[in-house]
């Protein structure tokens, strides 16, 4: 198998199409931006965030690089409340029936003030001056021995992560930093010149993983807010959570086994290889 590699030119081209994007959606941004949009904008953040982690130093620690990269966590920042709120707001939704009067309608305005708050710092990304990937700066075997370090790093992680969530659901710290190396690593293999076989096992992860996060969130809330007349929501919540636990375990254990070539799957273990492997394709 030929090891995992990202071209310069794909790279900088992507760079170049997604901070565009960027300073557009900051540009056109209403002053209360809606839920889809600020997860959107927070996407494509993140994956500027990964490319610009793989380039070489001498490019990132320019003084434009480094303003650039003090607005991008500045608005991840300022809009990581308003994203759970938003996310919080569409799982308590589907328990409306259940819920103590007024919350649902206490959320909505908080979410308003949060996004008129965010919305001022991202508009700041508008009048950042984008540093602009000078090709001639990067060399093509340096560019994918880092991004393999990359996330031959975010793989160790997520397995150290996985040995202790498969077999126990209480680690809520660790599930969801679980999901956080998922996303980072979904995000690299992204940018491969060959997408990696296994991306959609990987982004099927992420995706159940951030399903439990938002149910994690939503009984959090109503149990810091003595929500006693919300019983029956959080009841209802655990279960589901429950249930998406499940899933994501028979998920994960299925795909290592088929990566095992249908082998009986460890009940924890490292990720599976084909998933992975830094230096498979």
């Amino acid at each position: 198998m030929a090891a995992l590699r990202v071209g310069r030119k794909s790279l900088a081209k992507g760079y170049a199409d997604r901070t565009g994007a960027l300073v557009k959606m900051a540009a056109d941004l209403p002053d209360r931006p809606s839920p889809d949009e600020v997860h959107d904008l927070r996407v494509v953040v993140r994956r500027i965030q990964v490319m610009l982690r793989l380039l070489p130093r001498s490019v990132r620690d320019s003084q434009d690089s480094k303003t650039f990269n003090f607005a991008l966590k500045s608005v991840m920042k300022a809009t990581s409340q308003l994203r759970d709120m938003d996310t919080l707001m569409v799982t308590l939704k589907a328990y409306r029936g259940n819920l103590p009067p007024g919350i649902l309608v206490d959320l909505e305005n908080q979410r308003s003030d949060s996004a008129a708050r965010a919305k001022a710092t991202i508009g700041t990304l508008a009048e950042v001056l984008v540093p602009e990937l000078d090709t001639t700066k990067l060399r093509g075997k340096r560019l994918s021995r880092r991004f393999r370090n990359d996330i031959r790093k975010h793989s160790k992680n997520a397995s150290s992560f996985l040995t202790e969530v498969l077999d126990d659901e209480s680690k809520i710290v660790e599930l969801h930093s679980l999901r956080k190396e998922a996303k980072k690593l979904r995000y690299l293999f992204e940018l491969a010149d060959k997408t990696p076989a296994r991306l959609a096992s990987l982004t099927k992860w992420q995706d159940s993983l951030g399903t439990i996060h938002d149910l994690d969130v939503a009984i959090a809330y109503l149990k810091g807010i003595g929500a006693g007349s919300g019983r029956g929501a959080i009841l209802e919540l655990q279960r589901a959570r429950h249930s998406n636990y499940l899933a994501f375990v028979r998920a994960y254990r299925a795909d290592r086994m088929a990566a095992l070539g249908g082998a009986s799957a460890p009940s924890v273990g490292a990720l599976p290889p084909a998933n992975l492997d830094p230096g498979q394709a």
